[in-house]
């Protein structure tokens, strides 16, 4: 099984992840120290930073993912057209050896 290139945006998504969620930490030690502001305003601006990179990145992968299938797909017809394409070649010629 092969593993998966692990491209920029993917290192940069995991490091984002992983600070957000030491910050998430954070707030709560905010929390117990009797910081209860602070640690909701740090809280509310983690979340938003998670669910704003993820969507982020999620719309990313779907693009280049979609990219990826239409190539493939373009590629996949340019092969039964050349096919075709050599298939009515042999036809010619075999019909004009015949005439």
């Amino acid at each position: 099984m092969s593993r998966r290139k692990k491209t920029f945006s993917k290192k940069a998504v995991r490091w984002l992840l992983i600070i957000a969620l030491f910050d998430l930490q954070l707030s709560y030690l905010l929390a117990f120290l009797g910081r209860e502001q602070i640690a909701e305003t740090l809280s509310i601006t983690v979340v938003t930073e998670i669910i704003a990179v993820m969507l982020g990145y999620f719309m990313k992968s779907f693009k280049e993912t979609k990219e990826e299938e239409n190539v493939r797909l373009l590629e996949e017809q340019r092969e039964i057209d050349e096919r075709q394409e050599f298939v009515e070649d042999l036809r010619r010629g075999i019909e004009n050896e015949n005439q």
